[in-house]
């Protein structure tokens, strides 16, 4: 059944591929918050206050992006939503700051979404590189064979898998970028894992076969817009849609950005439907879960399931016989709930794999016989 799905989340959809921008970068410990829940206060606080970080609250409140049931909840949401696989915010293999620790969660999260026949893939950072190298970590000769390494484990694993994100039959990996990396190291990254697709932001550079949208606050919602005309020649198009940005930024210390308005949802609404009227290669929703930022579609205390709602009607707009409906959302919660109640694993299981195959009815009745 596992490789069924694989292999169904490896076909090329004949619509642009909806998929979603994913944070695997949050910490909840015993006595404290990861950064990303906290910025630069503390969680005594923020708990005081009823909030995180950021100016909008997780529905299921604070979490650990590395917690199974977590992680479980997200990707049904995911695919309820009508999404056909994520990119992670990832920050590659290197041992430096809190790298290790989004590596591990990455690849939590990927491993869950292969089991529910989602795509996957990475938006990697090579600021890494700059940021080690800034901090004496590593020498200003060291990008070639961090570039390497990095290939190397791409080659070794997540490109191996039938469910890795590809554009006409070959591997794809966009960068937030390029920050750092020129041409001697995208030249190392892509010969050690065998060739792939770069995808760069906001324009195609020498390196690149095409390149992928983001919400740019200084410069407004034209800005995203423009984005038929600005992407003509970019050869591969990576359009982009988000509900709003309002950063908690200026809260936690640093330099916030302007703020691009959530208009009751219509935001998130219209760049999506005009992502999808641009005709591009794919489409990345920003963001899943960037609390700080203000761009998550998570559900949360003030959306509730809002964002995943209109992703659904976007979706059954492409693709008439998609069969998850606004009310099928709450039960991915229900086994959630349950879980962290100490139910029946097995019971639970078997919700959660009716559901995921779409049959939301029986997964239903299996959580009302627990819930009763």
């Amino acid at each position: 059944m596992l490789a069924g799905l694989l292999l169904t989340a490896a076909m090329e959809p004949s619509r642009p591929p909806l998929l979603i921008h994913v944070m695997p970068w949050f910490e909840v410990m015993k006595d404290d918050w990861g950064y990303h829940w906290k910025m630069n206060r503390s969680r005594a606080e923020l708990e005081k206050a009823g909030r995180v970080a950021a100016h909008h609250r997780p529905l299921i409140g604070a979490y650990d992006s590395l917690d199974p049931h977590v992680i479980e909840l997200q990707i049904s949401w995911m695919k309820a939503a009508g999404f056909d696989g994520l990119l992670a915010d990832w920050y590659g293999t290197q041992p430096h700051f809190d790298y290790p620790m989004i590596h591990e969660r990455t690849k939590a999260l990927f491993d869950e979404a292969g089991r529910a026949g989602l795509t996957i893939g990475v938006v990697y950072e090579d600021q890494t590189f700059k940021n080690a190298r800034d901090h004496g970590l590593v020498g200003a000769d060291q990008g070639v064979r961090i570039a390497r390494e990095t290939g190397e484990f791409l080659a070794k694993d997540w490109l191996k898998r039938p469910n890795w994100w590809r554009i006409e039959g070959r591997p794809a990996v966009a960068v937030f970028g390029p920050q750092a990396f020129g041409e001697p190291e995208w030249s190392a990254m892509k010969s050690a894992a065998g060739g792939f697709r770069l995808i760069t932001l906001h324009r195609r550079t020498p390196d690149a076969e095409g390149g992928m949208d983001w919400p740019v606050p200084s410069q407004g919602m034209e800005f995203t817009w423009d984005f038929p005309k600005r992407s003509a020649d970019w050869g591969i198009r990576i359009a982009c849609a988000f509900p709003r940005f309002h950063d908690w930024y200026e809260e936690g210390g640093q330099k916030g950005h302007l703020d691009l308005p959530d208009a009751d949802g219509a935001t998130y609404r219209r760049t999506l439907a005009e992502a999808i009227a641009s005709k591009p290669d794919a489409i990345q929703v920003a963001t899943w879960n960037d609390w700080q930022e203000g761009t998550q579609i998570e559900p949360s205390l003030e959306y509730g399931m809002r964002d995943l709602i209109a992703t659904q009607e976007a979706r059954r707009r492409l693709d008439p016989g998609f069969r998850y409906t606004a009310k099928d959302l709450d039960l991915p919660l229900a086994i959630y709930r349950l879980r962290k109640a100490g139910r029946s694993g097995l019971l639970l299981d078997r919700a959660r794999e009716a559901f995921r195959a779409g049959r939301a009815a029986e997964a239903r009745k299996i959580l009302s016989g627990l819930e009763n």
